[in-house]
């Protein structure tokens, strides 16, 4: 049986791995792979225009409504995969990271599962008695192929720590409520008509806000 100490130790090791620098296990392309598109920039912050579109074709640059109905399933999709990461507890986690999987093709859920993407989440935040909210998604500039078969979608997502174990608030120099921002970019492809992500990039989270009293 492993000792708490060593399991506490590896579970924060394992958070910090996890949150702090690319979170979703798997994410990044392995040695000898063809590498994903980057994450954005941390520094990036969603300002723009707000009568204008963060939605273009990639090739042409031609710019695209809300209205378009591949930009509106987009972002449910995205909407949805994120609320189900981005809310989670030790009582909950098992059950988002199957929901999440209704939104990765199946080549992506391949991967991630020999990579051992559940367990380790799930380890996580038992470990850690970690759970986070998330409080919204602020949309970054984002492309759909010509063919309307790939899109490349990005946002932010902003959510606290509602709560967690005191030595996994100390690895992250964070008090219960703090408040973060993490830039993200999907890459997402038509599977007989649905959009399904395979593939993600995380960039580092932001403090987005002071702690909530």
């Amino acid at each position: 049986m492993i000792p708490t100490r060593r399991r506490t130790t590896a579970a924060l090791s394992l958070a910090l791995a996890l949150i702090v620098t690319t979170v979703l296990t798997g994410c990044a392309e392995p040695a000898g792979t063809e590498a994903a598109s980057p994450a954005p920039s941390a520094s990036a912050t969603p300002r723009f225009d707000p009568d204008a579109t963060l939605w273009s074709i990639s090739s042409t640059e031609e710019a695209l409504g809300l209205d378009d109905p591949d930009v509106q399933a987009l972002q449910q999709v995205v909407a949805l995969h994120s609320g189900a990461s981005d809310n989670r507890s030790p009582a909950t986690v098992a059950e988002s990271v199957t929901a999440e999987e209704m939104y990765f093709t199946p080549l992506f859920s391949e991967k991630l599962a020999a990579q051992g993407y559940r367990d380790a989440v799930v380890a996580m935040y038992d470990d850690a008695d970690l759970t986070i909210e998330q409080t919204g998604v602020a949309w970054l500039q984002s492309t759909i192929d010509a063919d309307r078969l790939h899109a490349t979608v990005g946002f932010e997502s902003l959510f606290a720590i509602v709560e967690a174990s005191e030595g996994y608030l100390h690895e992250l120099d964070v008090d219960p409520g703090a408040e973060f921002a993490q830039p993200r970019e999907y890459s997402l492809t038509k599977v007989d008509g649905v959009w399904l992500i395979d593939d993600i990039s995380k960039g580092p989270l932001r403090k987005s806000a002071e702690p909530t009293p």
